[in-house]
């Protein structure tokens, strides 16, 4: 991506306690449908517009 067109972004961390246990039995079982409504749960919780979270290019997990 040209230097013009980049831009600093805030990271966000999201407790996911709620969900974990879903999402790491979706995951591999490739179970797309579910993850997909484990992430529109989760960004529920952000407090801000849908689409500023709707296109996301990574997710990271810690434990």
């Amino acid at each position: 991506m040209e230097r013009k067109y980049r831009r600093d972004l805030a990271s966000r961390s999201v407790d996911v306690r709620g969900v974990r246990e879903s999402a790491v039995d979706a995951w591999p079982d490739g179970n797309t449908q579910e993850l997909e409504a484990i992430w529109d749960r989760i960004i529920e919780d952000l407090g801000s517009d849908y689409d500023g979270c709707s296109n996301v290019s990574s997710i990271g997990w810690a434990a």
